[in-house]
């Protein structure tokens, strides 16, 4: 608070010190040396002119009469000049408008200052941020999320068997990466629900193993498949459960989960595409066969229509992109429609990213990789999210090339739109 006081008291002292000096000299007499300066020069001009009159006379320029002429116009002009000078006047006037318009700047301009940033600018908040903060951050809530916490900690003491209150009070401290706090609470929580909330249970046993490590094995493992009894089809539990039996080695399991999961995530989504992949990897793990939904994915589409290679981002445009800014990889025809045949959606934090392009990707089946012969292949960071270029996203497109098992592929995003 105190920096921007002074900041701002330099800045109008600033301005008065520009404004001030010409009113407050206006109609001041000039001094004796400046007379005496202005009068010295006259006179070397007036030597001057003379001295040059008399040249034009000597090669005949100027005949005498001329000559003569011109001087007498030159010393009358001299004579009239210095006694203007000489005589001229001090408005009084003019030295009382000057300092009074002085007064009144030096008082109106903070004034007015201040007034204008109480308007216009922050208003109250920038005036007295301290004593402002707490409704700053409290708009469209009742306070920040630690006076929540505490709020809600006064209500369940006084209403210990609200079921929905502990539930919220558990995700506030999972929020707070308070998971051990968490953990505890959402156990209440869920026994006072009889353990039946498949969405407690799940939540239940993810915080427990964020406060173990990201260890799923164990208790956290009983809760995840105690939800799916109660709710086959709950994409959080079938994911937790993947993740449980995957750390501990047990990949059959892992596969029948990673398989339901897939009969859940829309056809073509970022999340049905990965787990398409992670069943491939699984099935090579065990020795089996790629299955054909999954071998899209593990394997490039026919006819060799792959593009591989990593996206970066240029250091000197570090400082415009926020780690979750989205990142959008994508290959389209090099002439024709401009629809992405295959498009990879991340966020800034997956950069330096490695990326494959492949007929798996098509946003529809009569576009995608292998319907062209040339594509171009471009990275874009979109703040809005947005899939359309907006000014002030960063991009890179690459040349026209062929769709053939292309690898190795290197784009450096280096170019904000416009």
């Amino acid at each position: 608070m105190m920096v921007f006081w002074v900041v701002a008291v330099l800045l109008i002292v600033a301005a008065l010190l520009f404004l001030l000096p010409p009113l407050v000299q206006r109609g001041q007499k000039s001094t004796d040396d400046d007379t005496f300066a202005r009068d010295e020069l006259n006179v070397t001009i007036f030597k001057d002119q003379v001295e040059e009159l008399e040249r034009d006379l000597s090669v005949n320029i100027l005949s005498p009469e001329q000559f003569e002429t011109a001087k007498h116009d030159l010393e009358r002009s001299f004579l009239q000049g210095n006694q203007t000078e000489a005589e001229e006047p001090v408005s009084q006037i003019d030295r009382v408008i000057g300092r009074s318009a002085a007064v009144v700047i030096t008082v109106l301009i903070p004034i007015v200052a201040v007034t204008l940033y109480n308007v216009l600018g922050s208003g109250e908040a920038g005036l007295n941020p301290e004593e402002v903060r707490p409704q700053v951050q409290a708009e469209g809530h009742e306070g920040t999320l630690e006076e929540q916490v505490r709020k809600l900690q006064d209500h369940l003491q006084e209403n210990p068997d609200d079921g929905d209150g502990w539930g919220m009070l558990a995700r506030s401290y999972y929020f707070l990466k308070q998971y051990g706090a968490a953990s505890e609470t959402f156990a209440r929580a869920s026994a006072l629900q009889n353990d039946s909330d498949a969405e407690l249970l799940a939540d239940y046993a993810d915080a427990l193993a964020m406060a173990n490590g990201r260890n799923m094995s164990g208790r956290p493992y009983e809760l995840v498949k105690k939800a799916l009894k109660i709710q086959p089809r709950f994409q959080k539990a079938l994911w937790l459960a993947g993740t449980a039996t995957y750390q501990s080695g047990n990949f059959a399991e892992t596969l029948g989960y990673w398989k339901r999961l897939l009969e859940i995530f829309p056809q073509g989504s970022e999340n049905y595409l990965q787990m398409q992949k992670n069943i491939a990897e699984i099935q090579q793990k065990l020795g089996l066969p790629v299955d054909a939904v999954a071998q899209v994915a593990a394997a490039p589409a026919a006819g060799g229509a792959s593009i591989s290679g990593i996206v970066r981002l240029d250091e000197s445009l570090m400082l415009d992109a926020a780690i979750g800014d989205t990142l959008f990889v994508y290959a389209r025809a090099a002439t024709g429609p401009r629809m992405p045949l295959a498009i990879v959606r991340k966020t800034v934090k997956d950069l330096p990213l490695k990326f494959t392009l492949n007929d798996s990707m098509a946003m529809r089946p009569s576009m995608k990789l292998s319907s062209f012969q040339r594509v171009v292949v471009g990275a874009r960071i979109s703040k809005s999210g947005n899939a359309m270029p907006q000014p002030g996203d960063l991009q890179v497109v690459s040349q026209p090339m062929g769709v053939n098992g292309i690898e190795g592929l290197e784009l450096v995003i280096s170019e904000v739109i416009k």
